[in-house]
């Protein structure tokens, strides 16, 4: 459940965001997921693991900008986005650590 609501957040932030190149389904999804996507139905696994993140992965600025952000000191930053909280390195948002609430 947590993670499909994830996703669905990163897709929705991303979206408008990423290139459309008609060659390469990989940059965006395709518009049948995008639209099941904007009525709340979940992706199918495959997707969600394409815009699930991890430890050792920047956490993308539009979701930085989008969470709850708070400096812990020793230059790293907690930031909350949705029921997760990201433990970052402040300078280069690489993710060290991943909270499911």
């Amino acid at each position: 459940m947590y993670k499909t609501l994830f996703a669905v957040v990163i897709v929705l932030l991303f979206g408008a965001t990423m290139p459309v190149n008609a060659g390469n389904h990989t940059d965006a999804l395709p518009p049948g997921l995008q639209k099941k996507l904007e009525q709340g139905k979940p992706l199918p696994p495959g997707w969600q693991k394409k815009v699930d993140i991890g430890r050792g992965d920047r956490l993308h600025r539009e979701l930085y900008d989008y969470g709850d952000v708070r400096d812990i000191g020793d230059g790293r930053e907690e930031v909350r986005v949705e029921d997760r909280i990201y433990t970052v390195i402040k300078d280069t948002r690489e993710i060290i650590n991943i909270l499911d609430q």
